[in-house]
């Protein structure tokens, strides 16, 4: 039952916060399997992995789809990538013992809490919408063109097959901060990109090792998908860098408590 009660809070709350900021929600999910349900660090990551098989982002794109439409071809090219560099990051996983994979995930997530408390690095900038292109900062540090958008596709793919997330957690920030990509159009492609099923490359090296728990994929997708439409309609009306601080400070204590953890256990 605790379980089942469990399962159903993470679902339901990374669903919402998931289309809010246009991210997967994975590292909460995993964070959560393994410090709250008990499961071990690569199963949690597979089966994570598994849960992003199914559209988990489809009601996300439908309020995004007036931006999304604009980015098809970086969403073709985002997609490509990820599936191709996901099976790399799996291998790398089974490459380290879980203790170390385990550390490493909790400095992922204290990285990932950082960035997103700073201001600069998640804060969209407040120019209007372009209705006929992807809005970017002429000023932005790299160029957004698709060579670059297969780059970082391909390392988001391999950190995605690593650790067991998708695109966005990582994907929206480096997005705004680095490419100047306007927060709708970030949160759009990266809802786009988790469409398809972009971690089949992972998943079948985490199935192969058995380290995918099935029914608790259906039931976090499940919930997951119920929850991402009403989450993703009011991010698009609200300024969510507020928001993206709260996550950063979430990030931040659990990479802290996984870190910690594997280390006293190892």
């Amino acid at each position: 039952m605790f379980d089942i009660v469990v399962l159903v809070l993470l679902g339901s709350f990374i669903g919402f916060t998931g289309g809010y900021a246009g991210i997967g929600g994975a590292p909460f999910l995993v964070a959560g399997l393994v410090l709250v349900a008990g499961v071990d660090q690569h199963t949690a990551q597979g089966t994570i992995l598994a849960v992003m098989l199914g559209p988990m982002s489809l009601t996300g794109v439908m309020v995004m789809w007036d931006r999304v439409k604009l980015l098809l071809t970086e969403i073709i090219i985002g997609v490509l990538a990820y599936a191709i560099c996901s099976n790399l990051g799996a291998r790398l996983a089974y490459a380290m013992p879980t203790h170390i994979l385990e550390v490493c995930f909790g400095v992922l997530l204290i990285g990932l809490g950082f960035s997103y408390l700073n201001r600069n690095a998640t804060k969209g900038h407040a120019a209007k919408l372009d209705p006929a292109k992807p809005t970017v900062k002429p000023s932005a540090l790299l160029a957004f063109n698709l060579w670059n958008v297969a780059v970082l596709s391909c390392l988001i793919g391999v950190f995605g097959g690593l650790f067991g997330i998708g695109a966005g957690v990582l994907m929206v920030p480096i997005l705004i901060s680095l490419f100047g990509v306007h927060k709708d159009d970030a949160r759009s492609l990266s809802l786009a990109v988790l469409l398809p099923p972009v971690s089949i490359g992972a998943v079948i090296e985490y199935q192969s090792r058995g380290n995918i728990d099935w029914k608790i994929s259906a039931i976090i997708f499940v919930l997951y998908f119920a929850t991402n439409y009403s989450g993703a309609r009011m991010g698009r009306s609200h300024d969510t860098s507020m928001f993206m601080k709260v996550m950063g400070g979430i990030l931040l204590a659990l990479g802290c408590i996984v870190g910690g953890t594997a280390l006293a256990g190892g």
